[in-house]
Formats: structure tokens, C-alpha cells, sequence
């Protein structure tokens, strides 16, 4: 089958679905991708400057302006729940030699619904269908759910300084192992000066020259300054204990099949004596049975891992990755979660809704094809 009848199988399952079909902007203000994009994908934004000089970029993915236009909407004063389903180009430079600089997204975005369990398991059950009527038998699963980390994080009654760097470090590759080997260290003695200079982000960037130390993973020097001047203000009052340590290095390794996610990390939060974590437990557990119960088959493929779904920061709960033979890991065949603060993060508050969507992607699954063939 070829990418296009993929393409048109996968899309009629959305449309089933009710989906309104929606083809929004191909170029955005960069400053949208670049605020609500992890490191990883900034550095794989198609950025350009429009005749007026203002910086554009390529939309990476279709879930950032299909929200845009229904921040729109809103604002313009509807506030009826909506669902859109799109078979779309997007944008992004590719993390493997076989994968393509422009492709196609067949998705379906909920705008407006009740959250909660069930939503969340009918959506990826929407989506592990479309990968199936592709053809497409899923080898693995990957589900991650944003709230857990966090929820943890504020039951270990840290100061809120603490509390705050915690959950930015999350959001970074290496960052809560970084936090937990940085924070009983104070800071070197010129990174220190250079946090209290008058330009803070001139003196850090000399200090970085002057070390050889290139900016890397896209963060500025301003939001390496804001790490800096927060990791501060943690050691400053008191870092970390020892079963906040505890917590977060059990935690962090939490890399179990899904059937049991719930069960594992009830038995951090017994074990350290963090009843404050129950409610967000209680509420993935339920959605891991609703999961279950809706396709039986991810109990043999579906893992939950406490780190996953960091790449795009607007996700703010469950996030998942469907996996087949023949493709690297950076490379699912499709993708989705929610995002409750999107549309309020896109329009500067004036909009809110909650959010939930997910994609396939047929130039991938035709690849899967070919090997089974």
C-alpha cells in the first residue's frame, strides 16, 4: 500500500471519529515553536526571517496551529467543544538519515471535552486503530503521564524555590540528575560573579567563551541564567534532604510495563511517606484500566516510563509513542497526549480549553510495510 492510500485509510478513522477536516497556516511566529518546544526540537525548527525581518518558522508539527485557530475561535466567542482531523505537511530537520525533511501528519485534535480517564484511553484507542488499519501491528508502546513527576514534587513539602527548579529540571534531558549532583555545591566563584553583574547574560556569556563552552540543546544564555540564579536561590534555602534524594532518584527510574505503573509508584510514594501523590496515582491508575480495557493487546506492549514525553513542553499530562519493527526509537509510527494549557498559553490567557489530540505517520508505517513484505 502506498503512503497516500495510508494517508486516506488513517484519515477515515478520524473522520469516523468526527473529525472536521482543517488545513491551518504553514508558517508561524517562531517565537510559538521555539516557547513550547522542548531543547530537542527547537534545534530542529525550520526557521527564516519574513520581508519585515520578523523571525517565522515552518510549523514542526500540526498540533501548534490547529490550536492556534481555535484559540482563535474562542476568542472570537465560541466556546462550543470541537474535534479537527487533518492530513497535513509539516515541517522538521530530520534525527535520522531516513526520515524526511517535509512529511505528512494524519491527526485528530479534541478541543473543549471533559478530561479525565476515559477521554484520555478513547483517544489512544482512536490512534492505535488508525495504526492498525495501516496495516501496522504496534512492536511497543511508550506512555508517560507530565503530572506524575510533579505531583511528587510538591507532596515533599520543599521551598518553593526548590520546588520550582525541580520542575523546570524535569522538563530537560539530564536535568533532575544534574539538580540532585549540583545542589549541595555551591556555585563556582565566577559563574557566581557573573549572576550578580549588572548584565548578568554579557558577563555568563564571557564566562562560557572563556571556558569553551558552546550553547547547546538551543537554550539561550538568558534561560541559562534564570537555571542558574534559581539553582541559587535553592541551595540557598536549604536544598535538598535526603528523602527528597530518596524520591527522586527512585522515581526517575521508573521503567515498567503499564499493567503494574500504578502499583510501582505507589510503593515510592508508601515508601517515603508521600500521601500527597495519591490523587495523581489514583488518577493514572485509572486511566492505565481504561487503557487496558480498551486495547487489551498494549498489556503486553505498553510501558509507562516517569521521564517520557519531555520533547514538546506543551503536554502537560498523558503522552504516548506507538513503536513498529524495523524503526529507530526516535522514530514512532505514531504519537499524542494532552494538553489542558495550550490554547491559554497561545493566547496570552484570553482562551482556555482543554486539549487532547494525536498523529500517525504514513511515510513511516510504509517503511514498516516494506520490511514485512
Amino acid at each position: 500500500m502506498k503512503q497516500d492510500a495510508l494517508v486516506a485509510v488513517a484519515r477515515a478513522v478520524f473522520e469516523a471519529a468526527g473529525g472536521a477536516p482543517i488545513d491551518p497556516d504553514y508558517v508561524l511566529p517562531a517565537d510559538i515553536p521555539l516557547e513550547l518546544s522542548g531543547e530537542a526540537v527547537r534545534a530542529r525548527l525550520c526557521v527564516f526571517q519574513d520581508y519585515r525581518g520578523a523571525e517565522m518558522a515552518m510549523r514542526p508539527d500540526l498540533t501548534l496551529p490547529v490550536a492556534q485557530r481555535e484559540a482563535a475561535r474562542r476568542e472570537a466567542g465560541e466556546a462550543s467543544p470541537k474535534t479537527y482531523t487533518y492530513a497535513a505537511r509539516a515541517f522538521r530537520i530530520p534525527v535520522a538519515p531516513d526520515d524526511q525533511l517535509e512529511f505528512t501528519q494524519v491527526g485528530l485534535e479534541r478541543f473543549g471535552y471533559e478530561a479525565g480517564p476515559a477521554a484520555d484511553a478513547d483517544l489512544f484507542a482512536l490512534v492505535h486503530r488508525a495504526v492498525e488499519a495501516c496495516g501496522v501491528q504496534p512492536s511497543g508502546i511508550v506512555m508517560g503521564d507530565l503530572t506524575i513527576f510533579p505531583a511528587f514534587i510538591d507532596a515533599l513539602g520543599l521551598p518553593g524555590v526548590t520546588t520550582d527548579l525541580l520542575k523546570r529540571a524535569f522538563r530537560q534531558e539530564g536535568g533532575v540528575r544534574a539538580v540532585l549532583d549540583a545542589a549541595a555545591r555551591p556555585l563556582d566563584t565566577d559563574v557566581a560573579r557573573a549572576l550578580d553583574a549588572a548584565d548578568p547574560e554579557a558577563a555568563l556569556g564571557d564566562v562560557l567563551t572563556a571556558r569553551n563552552i558552546p550553547l547547546a540543546g538551543a537554550r539561550s544564555v538568558a534561560e541559562i541564567v534564570e537555571g542558574l540564579e534559581a539553582r541559587r536561590a535553592a541551595i540557598e534555602a536549604g536544598g535538598l534532604t535526603q528523602v527528597a534524594r530518596d524520591t527522586l532518584l527512585a522515581l526517575r527510574e521508573v521503567d515498567v510495563p503499564l499493567v503494574s505503573a500504578a502499583a510501582a509508584l505507589s510503593e515510592i510514594a508508601s515508601a517515603h511517606g508521600l500521601s500527597g501523590a495519591g490523587a495523581a496515582i489514583a488518577a493514572f491508575g485509572a486511566r492505565a484500566e481504561a487503557i487496558l480495557a480498551r486495547v487489551p493487546q498494549a498489556e503486553k506492549t505498553a510501558r509507562f516510563r516517569t521521564g517520557f514525553g519531555r520533547r514538546f513542553t506543551y503536554y502537560d499530562g498523558f503522552v504516548f509513542e506507538i513503536m513498529a519493527l524495523g524503526l529507530a526509537e526516535t522514530q514512532p509510527v505514531a504519537a499524542g497526549g494532552r494538553y489542558d494549557g495550550l490554547l491559554a498559553g497561545l493566547s496570552a490567557g484570553r482562551a482556555s480549553a482543554t486539549g487532547v489530540g494525536g498523529v500517525v505517520r504514513p511515510d513511516r508505517m510504509v517503511r514498516v510495510r516494506r520490511v514485512g513484505e
